[in-house]
């Protein structure tokens, strides 16, 4: 796309991206508005949007599922700001936004895991959003790296651990007090072994601070929260229900 000769771009990378990407893109478009039609115009100017921050050096290399997710709700927010246009999108979506001055920005209890999903590598993120969000094989993956099918499955755990130890970093980074950075390892740890048992500083920092509450509640990883808690981060409206109506999802909870 970034290289392609003359004024024309060539059209196989926008249609192989438009392949690999429009269905869940447009399924959360879906989700984002109130009429049928909408929702794939909605879609266009989302894959419009990101197309034309790539030839402007600006766009994705490798997440680029997340990234046009993203780029739907922001579109979506900046149509509540037109009277027609507002008038496609879920009243929810039209009353959160429908203001001046009112723009996206992630939930306070989710700020943690957006800063360190965004630290990421790109293909760290390529991999845990299509693995633990939507729910694909991770060999299928090696295609979109363009990385050998059987070193996969290493990279998504190197994936995830790059991941908890950038939570980490983000908990102090974002700390709104000096009293939180001694804390940041201890409750990481005291997470993963089930948080039942934490030691009575710990115990009596968390009573008393949010920001350890919610950095406590991001740390758990366990089960299917890894996904669920990155897409809340990077969608922040109607996440859960673009989680759960992953097709693998949809097929393992038939099955």
């Amino acid at each position: 796309m970034r290289n392609a000769p003359g004024k024309k771009p060539a059209q196989w990378p926008y249609e192989e991206l438009l392949a690999r990407h429009w269905r869940p893109v447009f399924e959360y478009a879906e989700l984002c508005t109130a009429q049928g039609a909408a929702a794939g115009v909605l879609t266009a100017s989302a894959f419009t949007r990101v197309f034309l921050n790539t030839q402007r050096m600006a766009g994705p290399k490798a997440a680029w599922r997340s990234e046009l997710l993203a780029t739907v709700h922001r579109v979506a927010a900046d149509w509540a700001q037109d009277p027609r246009r507002g008038a496609w999108l879920h009243p929810d979506l039209q009353f959160r936004y429908g203001q001046a001055g009112a723009h996206p920005s992630t939930p306070e209890n989710r700020r943690l895991v957006h800063q360190a999903f965004q630290r990421l590598p790109e293909p760290a993120r390529c991999l845990l959003w299509h693995v633990e969000v939507d729910a694909e094989k991770v060999e299928a993956q090696a295609v979109l790296l363009g990385i050998a099918p059987e070193t996969a499955a290493d990279r998504l755990e190197s994936s995830r651990a790059l991941f908890r130890h950038a939570c980490v970093a983000a908990h102090r980074d974002l700390a709104p007090d000096e009293m939180c950075l001694p804390f940041s390892r201890l409750l990481e740890v005291s997470v993963q072994r089930g948080g039942t048992h934490l030691v009575p500083d710990l115990q009596h920092h968390i009573a008393g601070c949010q920001h350890c509450r919610y950095a406590a509640e991001q740390f758990d990883h366990s089960g299917d929260r890894l996904g669920v808690l990155i897409a809340e981060a990077v969608l922040t409206w109607g996440a859960r229900s673009y989680f759960a109506w992953r097709p693998a999802r949809r097929t393992t909870d038939v099955a």
